[in-house]
């Protein structure tokens, strides 16, 4: 019974068939998934493997040269694409310089090998090719340790099993050498014959197999690591957005608390210059004038421009400190010493309605000291503007327990404040019916600075009438 159930010129014929149609297919599936130079490499190697088989199934048909030499040569250069490709697949596509100079080396020992005679070419040719088949190898061997590296695991077996033959008839063309056994024909059906023929088949159909998992598998590690390349863009592009959308309100807070300054600041000031010129001018007559008018406008015009301090004072804390993203940096400061600034705040005459208790243990407390001076004037200059003229407004400072802290309250004998204004007290532009000039900027400014210390503001009634402004400040262990 023969070793092979066809002739050889017959599986030869249709080994080429295989290589050359396995090669399209791989071409076709992977065309639109992987890159082409590789797939290019693969393909083509295949293709060049797949003629040489052709050639050879021609033997007897046409001359020696092209049935036995050239398709050996033309075998190491298909096998030297593939191992090119493998070297691309594994980030290292500069090394194909020495690739194709290897290969080239090769072909050229194979061609001149077949000068000497059939014993010597067997064993050259072999050795090539089972080099060639063993490299390549070993680079999907290489590939296969990478992660989701299966299809290259498949490419090292079909191919270490391909080299495994030729080294097999490497070994039957030494032992020929050695003993000066007669040489078969190239193409008699022997038993390393038929072996190198089923590892061709072996690498022509798991070979590429292997390459379309290697290659759909790097084609899904690639669609996945761009899903999440393009989603986090998407996070920081939705980050940058929102920065934007932050930064743009900000600067229209800003830009509103500027207009509100400039409202607020425009009519003081020309009332102030107005009072001045008339005490200028009544100064200036030659005439005795009333001293005590020429006071009182004077008087007038340190009011209003005291007026107009706070207000900016209030408009910059605002528009600078309090919609700063800076973390704040409180320090050590003495109660008493702020109480005292805050109060020195206070216009000489209604300073002395403010009545100072202290129950506190606490000296000093870490707080921004310019801050809370400006949250401690605004309450103590809201309670002596809102309560009866001559009525006491009292400043106490206490201690709290749950949660730790130190309180500041405020207490007038005004008219209080009505139900729809306490819901939204302390957001900005929110004011009373009080008559009196305001863009109720003083508790929102109020409110931000507590908040900025960690801690909290906050409204109630006094009894028998009146508020109650309670500053919350925390202390640190």
């Amino acid at each position: 019974m023969p070793l092979v159930p066809l002739d050889t010129h017959t599986a030869l014929y249709l080994l080429g068939v295989v290589y050359l149609l396995m090669s399209g297919l791989v071409w076709m599936i992977l065309r639109p998934h992987h890159e082409a130079t590789a797939i290019g490499l693969w393909c083509g190697g295949g293709v060049i493997i797949g003629v040489v088989y052709l050639l050879f199934s021609m033997r007897g048909k046409l001359p020696i040269f092209w049935t036995t030499l050239m398709p050996v040569a033309l075998a190491l250069f298909g096998l030297g694409l593939r191992i090119w490709a493998l070297f691309r697949e594994n980030r290292r596509p500069g090394l194909w310089r020495r690739v194709m100079l290897v290969t080239a080396l090769a072909m050229l020992l194979s061609l001149l090998a077949g000068w000497p005679g059939a014993a010597w070419r067997r064993p050259v040719t072999s050795l090539l090719m089972a080099g060639a088949a063993i490299w390549l190898a070993m680079l999907a061997r290489e590939l296969g340790r990478q992660p989701h590296g299966r299809g290259a695991e498949l490419i090292a077996v079909s191919y270490a099993f391909f080299g495994t033959t030729y080294l097999l008839r490497l070994g039957g063309g030494l032992f020929a050498l050695v003993t000066d056994t007669h040489v078969p024909p190239t193409l008699a059906p022997t038993l390393d014959l038929v072996l190198v023929l089923a590892g061709g088949l072996v690498a022509g159909i798991f070979g590429n197999v292997g390459y379309v998992g290697l290659a759909l598998e790097r084609a899904r590690i690639r669609r996945e690591a761009q899903a999440r390349d393009l989603a986090q863009v998407q996070v920081q592009r939705s980050a940058a957005e929102a920065q934007a959308a932050m930064l743009a309100e900000r600067l229209a807070e800003r830009e509103e608390f500027v207009r509100v300054l400039a409202h607020e600041v425009r009519q003081p000031l020309n009332n102030a210059s107005a009072a001045l010129q008339s005490a200028d001018a009544a100064l200036s007559d030659d005439t005795p004038s009333d001293r005590g008018e020429v006071q009182a406008r004077l008087q007038r015009a340190q009011k209003v421009i005291s007026h107009i301090v706070g207000s900016i004072d209030n408009t910059l804390a605002a528009s600078t400190v309090l919609t700063s993203e800076q973390p704040l940096e409180p320090r050590d400061a003495d109660v008493n010493v702020l109480i005292e600034l805050a109060l020195g705040d206070l216009d000489p005459r209604q300073r002395v309605r403010v009545c100072r208790d202290s129950a506190s243990h606490a000296r000093t407390a870490a707080m921004d000291t310019g801050l809370m001076r400006l949250a401690l004037r605004n309450l103590l200059s809201n309670a002596l503007a809102y309560s009866p003229p001559g009525s006491p407004v009292t400043l106490q400072v206490s201690d709290n327990d749950e949660p730790l802290g130190l309180v500041f309250e405020v207490r007038d004998e005004g008219p209080g404040l009505a139900p729809e204004v306490r819901e939204r007290l302390f957001e900005r532009g929110a004011r009373g019916n009080h008559g009196l000039p305001s863009h109720g900027l003083g508790l929102h400014v109020v409110q931000q600075i507590m908040r900025r210390h960690g801690g909290q503001a906050s409204w109630a009634p006094n009894e028998p009438k009146g508020s109650v402004f309670k500053l919350w400040l925390p202390l640190v262990d």
